[in-house]
C-alpha cells in the first residue's frame, strides 16, 4: 500500500514491510548554512567526478549522529564541486570512505563553517600536461 500527498517536497510513503521515501533533489542550487549556538556547518570540497554520488558522516556523540548529502556541481565564480552539510551539531565528525572507514576527521564549532578539501591530490605531471 502507498499513498501520495502534497508537501513542500513531494513524495511517497511505501506501508508495506519495508519503508521508503522519495523526493527532488536540490542538485547544487544555492546554500543556506542554518548556523548559530552550538549549530555549525561544513563544506567538503570534491574531485569533479564524485558529482552525483554522497558524502556520509558519523559523528562521535553519544549515540552517534550519522548523516549524508549529495555532492554537486556548484556555480559561483568558478564551478566547484562540493558536499555541503548547512546544519550540523557542534562536535567530531568522521567523513566516511565509500566502505565506511575514516577518510579523516573533522571538528564543527556552532556558528561557524569549516571546509575540507577531500580532492585527489594532483601530480607535477598531471599539472604540466594540463598547462600545456
Amino acid at each position: 500500500m502507498s499513498a501520495t500527498h502534497t508537501r513542500a517536497r513531494a513524495h511517497v510513503h511505501v506501508t508495506e514491510q519495508l519503508t521508503a521515501e522519495t523526493y527532488p533533489h536540490v542538485l547544487g542550487g544555492p546554500v543556506v548554512l542554518d548556523i548559530g549556538g552550538d549549530v555549525g556547518a561544513l563544506v567538503a570540497t570534491m574531485d569533479p567526478a564524485a558529482a552525483g554520488t554522497e558524502l556520509h558522516l558519523r559523528s562521535e556523540h553519544e549515540p552517534p549522529i550519522s548523516i549524508h548529502t549529495g555532492v554537486w556541481h556548484r556555480a559561483g565564480q568558478d564551478q566547484l564541486t562540493a558536499a555541503v552539510f548547512a546544519e550540523l551539531r557542534e562536535g567530531t565528525y568522521r567523513v566516511l570512505a565509500p566502505g565506511g572507514g575514516t577518510l579523516v576527521s573533522v571538528d564543527i564549532v556552532g556558528g561557524a563553517l569549516t571546509t575540507i578539501d577531500l580532492r585527489s591530490p594532483v601530480s607535477s605531471s598531471e599539472i604540466s600536461r594540463s598547462a600545456s
